[in-house]
């Protein structure tokens, strides 16, 4: 582990240093360098993500609501911490119950690395969770702007309405929203806000309804019509979705039924049959 980490430390210096190099380079040159503020320390390359799971990753972080140029290195020092951490604990408890520091490797080895994994398992089930909520919360939203829009309000000012007052229907939306009127407010253009937008929310449909708006704005496509087919689209979406969990809940409630409630009811017929054989058994021998 000391060589591991030494290591490490040579390989950080090293990147810092290529990276005073190059920056010392740009600026004789006259090349402005615009910084964005570091996560943390360099990522070793080493327990750097990539290819298909470094995607995956950055999809969950956005599907969980976590942005930034440094979103997926931050995960990943907390994923090490964390790892680090149980490493430490199970060597601690292994020093108190066996003696000795490394008396049970293998179960040390196991709980970093159950650690490991588990982080991941954790940040799919928050995307989840946050794109079923999102989802649920879909039809409230498009109902409040069809609303609007049949009043006589353009899409700017719903977008501006809800983002203000309109928090408790929907918040996750009205947080998303806002987002979007500040990136508006900063002089960005509707297209290029839509499209974060559509990114920021992440569920299915997000991409197809910011290509409605644009759409709405520049080309004077009627919203009404096609808001009430997302409606009753994101509906059907929110009923399937409780039907499945009421199937997941029949499920766990037969496995509990199954575990608990079956080998007392096995104990309460089968018990009297079986002590009056043994009784008989012992008779005979008698």
């Amino acid at each position: 582990m000391a060589l591991a980490g030494l290591l490490f430390a040579v390989r950080s210096v090293h990147m810092l240093r290529a990276d005073h190099r190059l920056t010392v380079r740009l600026a004789a040159r006259g090349v402005p360098m615009i910084r964005q503020k570091r996560a943390g320390p360099p990522l070793p390359a080493l327990f750097a993500p990539r290819g298909r799971d470094r995607m995956e990753i950055e999809s969950r972080l956005r599907q969980a609501g976590f942005e930034g140029a440094h979103a997926i290195d931050r995960f990943v020092w907390i994923r090490l911490g964390a790892t680090f951490v149980m490493a430490v604990l199970l060597l601690m408890l292994s020093r108190l119950v066996w003696g000795a520091f490394f008396a049970k490797p293998l179960l040390v080895l196991t709980g970093a690395g159950l650690t490991f994994i588990a982080a991941k398992l954790l940040l799919n089930f928050v995307a989840q969770n946050r794109a079923l909520q999102i989802t649920a919360e879909f039809p409230f939203l498009l109902d409040m702007m069809l609303m609007m829009l049949e009043s006589g309000m353009s899409l700017d000012q719903c977008f501006r309405s809800i983002a203000k007052e309109e928090s408790r229907a929907a918040p996750r939306h009205c947080e998303l929203i806002a987002l979007l009127v500040a990136d508006l407010d900063r002089g960005m253009s509707y297209e290029v806000g839509l499209e974060r937008w559509a990114t920021r929310v992440g569920v299915s449909g997000a991409k197809e309804l910011a290509t409605l708006f644009r759409q709405g704005l520049f080309q004077g496509v009627q919203l009404t019509p096609a808001l009430r087919d997302f409606i009753e689209e994101f509906t059907e979406r929110r009923i399937a979705g409780a039907r499945e969990a009421m199937g997941k809940i029949a499920v766990r409630m037969v496995v509990v039924m199954i575990v608990f409630f079956m080998p007392a009811l096995f104990i309460v017929l089968g018990g009297p049959p079986v002590t009056t054989l043994f009784d008989t058994l012992r008779g005979m021998r008698q």
